[in-house]
């Protein structure tokens, strides 16, 4: 079994190359200049570019660069399973169904399993990892399709960002909110639901912020012990060791991992982003 994986999903170029996923990247666009992500560009030099009031934009991967993987599955005789980033924010599951459809009109014995995560960076990222795992101990298909299906219900994804400017130049504030919210210290907490990116609540200092993430979490799950959390950042590592020792002191997870936001999810969210990512197993 041949894991597919794309630029939403936040994992490295040496995670992708550890376990032999097929990689789909996505394009990040800079003063007219398209580079490949992870190859051509890293996270920082995205992060430099929006400190100096530049604003990224991304490409999906395109149908040429799917047509050549689901291709070369066909022709190994290879079963995969791709997890694309949410449907909601990238049109990138759409696409992957219809090249999966003409490559299929070829080689007919194409056997693809693709899902729609709804998810983004670290979620869709901490899925795959999981899934891979399952790969491992020998899950069949059939075991593997019901453990996607089950774990898709229930990850979680919480954000917040340093400066509402950012979210701002998005659409997501008006810039008289964001510039209301940064001089009183306002701290954002978001999450995805359906696949996008809603606001949940706003708190007054860093204090109250991990604090209302943590009493979250353990309304959400009730036993972190074997349970990994993932915490990713940009360019605000401190704050992501500060997450992680309250996370340890507090939930006892089997572990949490702290990353880099990619080049690809960091030009949307901008510098200052912390993202929570765990499994809900309560209602």
């Amino acid at each position: 079994m041949k894991m597919i994986v794309d630029s939403g999903s936040d994992l490295t170029l040496s995670q992708i190359e550890e376990y032999g996923f097929y990689f789909l990247p996505y394009g990040i666009v800079i003063d007219n200049q398209n580079k490949v992500d992870q190859y051509e560009i890293s996270n920082e030099e995205v992060l430099a570019a929006i400190k100096q009031n530049k604003h990224p934009k991304t490409n999906q991967a395109t149908m040429e660069q799917m047509t050549k993987v689901f291709t070369e599955i066909a022709e190994n005789n290879e079963q995969a399973i791709y997890l694309a980033f949410s449907s909601a924010l990238s049109g990138t599951y759409q696409t992957a169904c219809l090249v999966k459809e003409q490559v299929k009109e070829e080689y007919p014995n194409l056997d693809l399993a693709i899902y729609d995560t709804l998810s983004a960076s670290m979620g869709c990222g901490k899925l795959i990892l999981d899934v891979q795992d399952k790969i491992q101990q020998d899950y069949t298909f059939e075991e593997l399709d019901q453990y996607i299906k089950v774990k898709l219900e229930k990850i979680r994804h919480l954000f917040t960002v340093k400066d509402l400017n950012y979210l701002a130049s998005g659409g997501r504030l008006s810039k008289g909110q964001a510039f209301l919210g940064n001089l009183l210290n306002i701290k954002p907490l978001l999450h995805v639901e359906e696949g996008k990116l809603v606001p949940i609540e706003k708190y007054r200092g860093s204090k109250k912020l991990w604090h209302a993430i943590i009493e979250k979490m353990k309304h959400e799950n009730s036993d972190f012990s074997n349970e990994t959390i993932y915490i990713t950042h940009a360019d605000d590592y401190e704050d992501a060791e500060r997450l992680k020792s309250l996370m340890q002191d507090t939930l006892s997870p089997k572990d949490v991992i702290i990353s880099n936001i990619g080049p690809v999810i960091s030009s949307h969210t901008g510098s200052g982003t912390i993202a929570i990512f765990y499994y809900k197993e309560l209602s």
